[in-house]
């Protein structure tokens, strides 16, 4: 496909929608926070759901999707304490480098863009992401986040048990194994992919009242971690899914795709929770991070359009 159709036909929808929240943030005095909510616990719960229950990917190819999500994780980490050391950051902002570099925003973004540009098989590919990556966020994003603090990993454990979307993932991979699938076409099924389906323009617009609530005036510090985001993990994830051999060549597209998505807004909450809010050098741990997924978001429109179009066409599975 060419530039100007993996634009159109995949990024252009995500943008127009987030562009409509990034101005209804701007205009009005909109609270995300109920939005969010119902994202969190009742939409995206049901897109889980109706995508694992309904898929087609075998559980080799769910394995394999996650060994490479954590292998992401860990290298992305390991990558930017090097980058970050060398450039003299440490403490909190080392934390916030590495959470950016190691986590994209295969919520938000990636589901969506996954979808668009791959069809079904890309947007359950991009669910099963999300939640691996959710257990890896949870667990040794926070230890990051606090600074290894065992009080603050604990804390996130148990926030996993505590949201819908485990619960959901659980209830599909057992009706799946039992063959308790309602037919595709009942009404339970059809009113389950509904208000999943739902939850992919409630995520742009969730997305882009963020952005219009950053804070911008510490631009210059999310240099590195925007080319770590945009540049380096691309090819970390192309390395990993030729390393994991997807016998299904659209998982390991859309894998590589997850990858390269912008940097995630749940290690900002975390960050924002559980990090020291001591400044450095006139910048806080928070800021830092909330102004590289400001810089990551904008930048990655032009970088997502080549990668989808190399995608599309094929160039690389």
């Amino acid at each position: 496909m060419s530039l100007t159709g993996a634009f159109t036909n995949a990024i252009l929808p995500i943008l127009g929608v987030a562009v409509v929240g990034y101005l209804l943030a701007r205009t009005t005095d909109i609270d995300v926070g109920p939005i969010n909510t119902l994202g969190l616990y009742v939409l995206i719960p049901a897109l889980a759901f109706h995508s694992i229950a309904t898929t087609t990917l075998d559980g080799g190819e769910v394995l394999k999707l996650g060994v490479g999500v954590v292998g992401y994780a860990l290298l992305m980490i390991a990558i930017a304490w090097g980058v970050g050391r060398l450039a003299g950051e440490s403490g909190p902002l080392l934390g916030a480098l590495m959470l950016a570099a190691a986590f994209p925003n295969s919520g938000f973004v990636g589901i969506p863009l996954s979808g668009f540009a791959f069809g079904e098989v890309g947007r359950t590919t991009a669910v099963i992401y999300l939640t691996i990556q959710n257990l890896v966020v949870y667990t040794l994003g926070v230890y990051i986040a606090s600074n290894g603090s065992d009080s603050g990993v604990l804390d996130a454990v148990t926030e996993i048990f505590r949201l819908p979307l485990l619960y959901a993932i659980i209830a599909g991979v057992i009706a799946r194994a039992l063959g308790l699938v309602p037919p595709a076409d009942s009404a339970l099924m059809e009113t389950v992919g509904l208000v999943g389906d739902a939850s992919i323009p409630v995520m742009l617009l969730i997305l882009g009242i963020q952005l219009a609530e950053t804070n911008v005036s510490v631009i210059s510090r999310s240099l590195a971690p925007t080319a770590l985001k945009l540049v380096v993990a691309p090819l970390v994830g192309f390395g990993l899914a030729l390393a994991l051999g997807f016998s299904d060549p659209t998982v390991a597209k859309v894998f590589v795709l997850e990858c390269a998505t912008p940097a995630a807004v749940i290690p900002l909450a975390l960050t924002i929770e559980y990090a020291d809010e001591t400044a450095v050098d006139g910048i806080t741990a928070p800021e830092y991070l909330s102004t590289t997924i400001f810089t990551t978001t904008v930048a990655s429109v032009a970088v997502l359009t080549v990668l989808v179009a190399v995608l599309q066409a094929g160039a690389l599975f």
